[in-house]
């Protein structure tokens, strides 16, 4: 079955609305997610065999009615994605391409201060494959100079996203996500489209209390499948009724 995530991805086709919410993100939370779902799909990319053991325990672990739910496709030499996964490196893309895009308007800019460059233009083009476009932001840079404090937290995402229930794996009409406005307008929530203002109500504290600020302000949109939540959430009451029983 043919879906939106199978079309060519542009930002030509969005809505007004998802184009207007996409120019009021900032900086900061652009750079960070793109971050995040690109080391979240790397992570996925290099531990392919952890994946297919993770899907696979997580089916033996289970009552085999609850697990007859859960989306269970192990190809021979590869995984399939899940739908969750795929929305999220759909969403990477539309991001990716909104980096790029305000990219060409900063440098247009630079070149409309530089006498020697009067007239001069870069058009815009449309990226054919965002995903090996190279971000060059500082914001973007300073992320990537510390990845590795992130390895572990993009390998926990990539496993999270990698059991979900049969029905999360279709895309119909009953479905929350039908077109790329769909993932947007989940996307820029208050707390991205809000951030800037946060930071400027804390810009005269001390760096610890702003560094507070971006540590809770819920700007990384990492999507969780339901079955996922509810496994763990199953798994941490277990614990927590274990760890009763031993007091």
């Amino acid at each position: 079955m043919t879906t939106f995530l199978d079309s060519p991805i542009t930002l030509e086709q969005l809505s007004d609305k998802s184009l207007q919410n996409l120019a009021k993100v900032s900086d900061y939370p652009l750079d960070y997610n793109i971050f995040l779902f690109k080391g979240i799909d790397q992570s996925r990319s290099e531990d392919l065999d952890e994946l297919t053991q993770f899907r696979k325990s997580v089916l033996d672990s289970i009552p085999k009615d609850y697990g007859d739910l859960i989306f269970d496709a192990v190809g021979a030499n590869q995984l399939e994605l899940t739908t969750i996964a795929r929305l999220q490196n759909r969403l990477l893309k539309l991001l990716i391409l909104e980096r790029h895009r305000r990219d060409i308007e900063i440098l247009n800019r630079m070149i409309s201060e530089d006498p020697k460059l009067a007239n001069k233009k870069i058009s815009y083009i449309q990226l054919k494959e965002p995903l090996k476009y190279e971000i060059k932001s500082p914001i973007y840079k300073s992320f990537e100079n510390n990845r590795d404090l992130y390895k572990e937290s993009f390998r926990k995402f990539a496993l999270l996203q990698n059991v979900e229930y049969d029905f999360e794996h279709l895309i119909d009409d009953n479905g929350d996500y039908q077109t790329d406005d769909d993932l947007l307008e989940a996307f820029c929530t208050d707390d991205i489209l809000d951030f800037n203002d946060k930071m400027k109500e804390n810009k005269d504290k001390d760096y610890d209390t702003i560094e507070d600020v971006v540590a809770n302000s819920k700007i990384g949109k990492v999507l969780v499948p339901l079955a996922a939540q509810a496994f763990f959430t199953r798994d941490d009451d277990e614990k927590d009724e274990k760890d009763e029983k031993d007091d």
